[in-house]
């Protein structure tokens, strides 16, 4: 079990250096066999003390920023020594360079360049896969960079439901008995109080006192605008509060432009009279539209039963 642990492990790391690795040889030979397919005249003669050192350092280049200030020096001495006008590469991603060069090499008077058709078309075959690979390795580098996000997401949206359910009977019964008081701490400001119950790393749970004097509990979730973390909560916060209703309670929903949809999902008792619902708890459950915050809210019971 052990060597196979451990033969997951370097299959995996080994398929991460793949995907990391830039072909910087590949286009470093691009990008000689250019300056060697160059036959302007002044500009040979000017090249010929910088082309073996040149040469030596596209070899062992091993960044994006040395292939750029290499092809740099190249077109500078082009431009001095042929009076050309190339433009010069600026700091880009490594596919950028590689289009760069495409389109530098357009720029050449074709009686300056020592290509045949058939090696011109090949050079630049030879570019266009460098570009298509590099493109298709970012994208396996997106893909792993997602899946590791979407199992940290799991992962702490499974450690919050967990918390949640611990104490959901708990903030039931606190508004069932009314003002949570076996919940809260001393108020921070007035009509604001701290609860004494861990709903994970990035929640924040208070009780707070409304203008008719009616008690609250909020908790956000604090989801840093991750869309997909807070729609996993409030799924999560969802398939429990509606499997655990209490007898008499339904789901309804009500409108309310700062949610996703427009609306805020309610839980509350269907009683014959305003007077029977106005005895039992109200949860709402929704997220946030710009912000992506999961809000759960429990009211306490308008009348005391």
């Amino acid at each position: 079990m052990n060597f196979l642990r451990l033969f997951l492990f370097f299959t995996a790391f080994a398929s991460c250096l793949f995907f990391c690795a830039q072909d910087i040889n590949g286009l470093s030979d691009q990008l000689i066999l250019l300056q060697e397919n160059i036959s302007n005249k002044s500009f040979v003669k000017s090249w010929k003390k910088n082309k073996k050192s040149w040469e030596n350092s596209c070899k062992s280049a091993q960044t994006n920023n040395e292939l750029i200030n290499l092809a740099n020096k190249l077109i500078n001495v082009y431009n001095s020594s042929a009076d050309g006008s190339l433009f010069k590469i600026p700091d880009i991603k490594f596919d950028a360079i590689c289009n760069a060069l495409l389109n530098l090499i357009d720029q050449f008077p074709s009686s300056e360049l020592s290509f045949t058709n058939s090696s011109l078309e090949k050079w630049k075959d030879n570019m266009r896969v460098l570009i298509t690979t590099e493109q298709n390795r970012l994208l396996e580098i997106e893909k792993a960079e997602e899946l590791e996000k979407s199992k940290s997401r799991v992962l702490l949206a499974d450690s919050l439901i967990d918390l949640f359910i611990e104490n959901y009977a708990s903030v039931f019964d606190g508004a069932n008995k009314g003002s949570f008081s076996e919940l809260i701490s001393t108020s921070s400001q007035a009509s604001l109080y701290k609860v004494n119950l861990d709903f994970g790393s990035i929640a924040n749970c208070s009780v707070v006192i409304d203008e008719d004097g009616v008690y609250e509990l909020i908790l956000v979730y604090s989801t840093s605008s991750d869309e997909q973390l807070a729609n996993l909560i409030m799924e999560k916060c969802y398939k429990y509060i509606s499997s655990h209703l209490k007898e008499g309670f339904k789901e309804s929903k009500m409108f309310d432009g700062n949610y996703q949809t427009n609306f805020i999902k309610v839980f509350d008792f269907q009683g014959q009279k305003f007077a029977d619902t106005a005895k039992h708890p109200k949860i709402q459950l929704g997220v946030k539209k710009e912000s992506f915050e999961v809000y759960f809210i429990v009211t306490e019971p308008l009348f005391r039963r």
